[in-house]
């Protein structure tokens, strides 16, 4: 099936850019995408449409503007290091502004996204077999190839992502144990995170913004109101603190329709946030909501960069 050319205002989701080979089935997912791809679709934004900031594109939308053929706005969410350290320079190298969500609880610090945990937990676990209940019973997961191994990240993953987080980390837990994995040893490249130096270099100058992404990633309509109102208070406010400036950009954690509602949003509004774009996908028409922004999120799990005159 052919691509149709996106009509409206896109905004690009990336997590990582990669230059480290990958072991095994890590990053299976592509959300860390290899540096010559990501390399080449910003050189094709910078002479094929018309690259802005977010805060750009969202002011011009709320109001109803026209904005120019192919506008296009590139945001990471996440906190890993290779956003500084790869991403940058090349978005730099090409002129394409960029807007980075920051999980400040991952900064100088020596853990996983618990997604990322799991995806090493079945990565490296030495046996053929992997016996574990997911809260309807023991669940058996065939782990003789990588196939089977991604099969079983991609289920555990999905039932894992509708729990509250105290059970959600439980079966991560078991998880980590039943594996005979153990602690995250810090050896994988693309789950290496960023120092604060790393953020206030992400922080640079007009054309590069820094959000806030909470603290622990949580899904924030799943929280009661205090952890709710701390997830946003502690990111945002350690944020400013290591920028010097206010910060009024924000990104949902996971992103999708049951991940945020109403409360989240009069939360956000009440410390300042601005815009905070959804992962929902799509394409943003005049008009668009700041806090209801959909976004394409490419490379994760094959997805396309949505241009129809783009040869990767």
């Amino acid at each position: 099936m052919s691509m149709s050319e996106p009509d409206g205002a896109v905004i690009l989701l990336y997590h990582g850019v990669t230059d480290a080979a990958s072991q095994g089935i890590e990053n299976f997912s592509g959300k860390h995408m290899a540096a010559p791809e990501f390399d080449r679709q910003m050189a094709w934004l910078a002479e094929h449409a018309a690259p802005m900031t977010l805060r750009r594109m969202a002011d011009a939308l709320s109001a109803g503007e026209v904005l120019p053929p192919r506008s296009v706005a590139v945001t990471f969410d996440d906190s890993f290091r290779n956003k500084a350290e790869v991403a940058l320079p090349i978005l730099k190298r090409h002129g394409v502004p960029a807007t980075f969500f920051i999980t400040t609880g991952f900064i100088e610090a020596h853990r996983l996204f618990w997604t990322d945990k799991i995806e090493h937990c079945v990565a490296r676990c030495p046996a053929a077999q992997l016996s574990i209940d997911l809260g309807e019973g023991p669940r058996e997961f065939p782990l003789r190839s990588d196939t089977e191994r991604i099969d079983a990240v991609v289920a555990i993953k999905s039932l894992a992502k509708g729990l509250p987080p105290g059970d959600r980390d439980g079966i991560v837990a078991t998880l980590q144990d039943r594996s005979g994995v153990g602690e995250y040893a810090g050896d994988v490249a693309n789950y290496q995170l960023l120092d604060w130096d790393g953020v206030r270099a992400l922080d640079a100058g007009d054309a590069y913004d820094v959000g806030g992404h909470s603290v622990n990633h949580e899904i924030l309509a799943y929280l009661d109101d205090d952890t709710l109102r701390a997830e946003i208070s502690i990111c945002l406010d350690r944020l400013q603190r290591e920028l010097g400036h206010p910060v009024d950009l924000f990104s949902y954690p996971e992103g999708q329709e049951a991940h945020y509602d109403d409360r989240v949003i009069e939360v956000l509004k009440g410390h300042g946030v601005s815009i905070c774009p959804s992962a929902i996908a799509g394409i943003n028409q005049a008009g668009a909501d700041p806090f209801h922004l959909r976004r394409i999120m490419v490379g994760f799990m094959g997805a396309r960069f949505p241009y129809p005159d783009y040869i990767s």
